[in-house]
């Protein structure tokens, strides 16, 4: 739930940006009006990725079966995106990243964590 938090409040830093006018000067577009709005399309992909894994991850908290599935697929989307971290040599969020898509895969097969899943199925 906290990287989910995390996700979400950069995607609406994004969308505030966006909103606020910002322009980030590093975005190349061949294309004329569509790299004004690659802040506000990023963000509301962000919005709706990390709103889902929440709400997976808020469910599996109370109790019910849904969740385990978009909380697996986004770590281990994550840890690809720790390993592009480290050759751009952001080792400490590549670290960070890659230490906390570990350990929750871990939490989520632990075989204490797929004997509760069986005995709800």
């Amino acid at each position: 739930m906290v990287q989910c938090v995390l996700g979400l409040a950069y995607a609406v830093l994004l969308l505030a940006r966006q909103a606020l006018g910002y322009r980030d000067p590093s975005l190349i577009s061949t294309e004329g009006s569509t790299g004004q709005w690659v802040g506000a399309g990023t963000g509301i992909f962000l919005l709706l990725v990390f709103g889902v894994v929440l709400w997976g991850a808020i469910r599996m908290n109370r109790g019910f079966r849904w969740g385990r599935g978009p909380v697996a697929m986004l770590e281990m989307i994550f840890l690809p995106i720790a390993y592009y971290m480290f050759s751009g040599h952001a080792w400490v969020l590549g670290t960070v990243t890659g230490l906390s898509a570990i350990v929750a895969l871990v939490l989520l097969f632990h075989p204490t964590s797929v004997k509760w899943v069986a005995e709800r199925y």
